[in-house]
Formats: structure tokens, sequence, C-alpha cells
């Protein structure tokens, strides 16, 4: 999944953990990865808590290769403080096909189909 939510707030919600951010969409090798930054508080199928600054999520995740492409705030008054970030992670292309051989595969599918047709076009 290229897209993964990151939700957390701004400003410390008590002493103990002052803050919380919630990240969901995450590939479990990237789980792997983001776990050298940071320790994760818990988790759910969906979900990792981490018990950090969201800086500090935003910028491992950035290093390994997530940029932000959207982020708002929550509309509710008493979680002013709470915002939410999409991030995308850019896939590498595959490797072309050597054209040779894709002209040769093609060339060979031809055939096999031709030969496919004119079976169902004999009359008996």
């Amino acid at each position: 999944m290229p897209y993964i939510i990151i939700r957390g707030n701004l400003a410390s919600y008590s002493h103990k953990y002052p803050w919380r951010v919630l990240v969901s969409g995450l590939k479990a090798s990237d789980i792997e990865q983001l776990n050298k930054f940071s320790c994760g508080g818990y988790s759910d199928e969906t979900t990792i808590v981490y018990l950090v600054h969201p800086c500090h999520i935003l910028s491992a995740l950035e290093i390994l290769g997530f940029r932000v492409v959207a982020s708002s705030s929550t509309a509710v008054k008493q979680d002013y403080n709470e915002y939410m970030w999409t991030m995308r992670k850019e896939f590498s292309e595959p490797e072309p096909l050597d054209t040779e051989t894709a002209v040769k595969e093609n060339l060979s599918n031809i055939g096999r189909e031709a030969a496919g047709l004119e079976s169902c076009h004999k009359v008996h």
C-alpha cells in the first residue's frame, strides 16, 4: 500500500505520555525499519501507536522514503491540537523486459491464439 495515515498531537496530553502518534497502513518491512527510530507503544491489526512527538515519526518516515502529500487538523474543539498527515511512498519502476525476448514471446502467443481460433471455426 503506497499511502499511510499518521495522526498525532502537537501539545502534550499528560506528563507520563505527553504525545501519542497513530500510524496506519505500514507494511511489515516499514514497521521493522521504523522501530529502529522509535519505540512503539501498542498496536492492533492496522495501526501502531508511538508515544513520541509526531515530528520524530514524520522525520523517520521521510528517511524511509515517505513524503507528506496532505495534512489537516481535527475540527473537534477539545482536540484542536490533533493533526493528520497522509504520506505516500514511491515505488521503483520494474525493470523493462528485453525487447527481443518480449517480441519473441508476443509472436509465439499470436501463433497459439491463431491456432486456437482455427480449431474453433472448423466446420465438421
